[in-house]
């Protein structure tokens, strides 16, 4: 087993066996601790080609009147507990929702973008009580759609927006469109 993985199954069993209950605090300690493991687990499992491609699976694309709507079927990871494991789990899922719209049709340009990150999150995540959606791995999708569907990231070329709500299933949705789209309705 991975020695990483095995240190975080350790933690866990150290902190979470004695507990008969569960204080606000042992929650999110046990909360920050599986959200470790499973940025371990992803990491082991990217180390395959068939777990690459299972976990490609978690991404879809279409464009539709020039907006480009990619889901993730994943909650975008706060960016204090990102891995290079993570990041790589990311990046191949967004890249598989991007590849996926080329397939249907072709990828628009834009001179100027507004990206929307709409991310949905399970009621049990982090923290319950407020979800800061300013501390989520942002910069790690606006980096990967520059160049694709972007010149850059500086505002001449780009704007965004993120939104959040409590939802049964974690997604993230990125969608991508003329700037003008959102001028139009502001």
């Amino acid at each position: 087993m991975n020695v990483n993985i095995e240190k975080t199954i350790k933690e866990i069993v150290r902190k979470l066996i004695p507990v008969r209950s569960f204080s606000e605090e042992e929650l999110a300690s046990a909360r920050s601790i599986v959200n470790k493991l499973n940025s371990q687990l992803i990491g082991l499992m990217y180390e395959s080609k068939r777990g690459r491609e299972l976990l490609a699976e978690n991404a879809d694309g279409e464009n539709i009147n020039e907006t480009v709507m990619l889901t993730i079927n994943e909650l975008l990871p706060s960016a204090k507990e990102f891995t290079s494991a993570l990041q790589d789990y990311w990046l191949e899922l967004i890249h598989a929702a991007i590849k996926k719209t080329a397939q249907t049709q072709r990828l628009p340009r834009f001179e100027k973008a507004f990206v929307l990150i709409e991310i949905t999150a399970p009621k049990y995540s982090d923290n319950s009580k407020l979800w800061d959606t300013s501390n989520r791995a942002i910069n790690l999708i606006i980096n990967n759609l520059k160049g694709i569907f972007f010149k850059d990231d500086n505002f001449e070329h780009m704007a965004f927006g993120v939104i959040s709500n409590w939802g049964e299933e974690a997604k993230t949705i990125i969608k991508i469109m003329p700037f003008e789209k959102l001028v139009n309705v502001i």
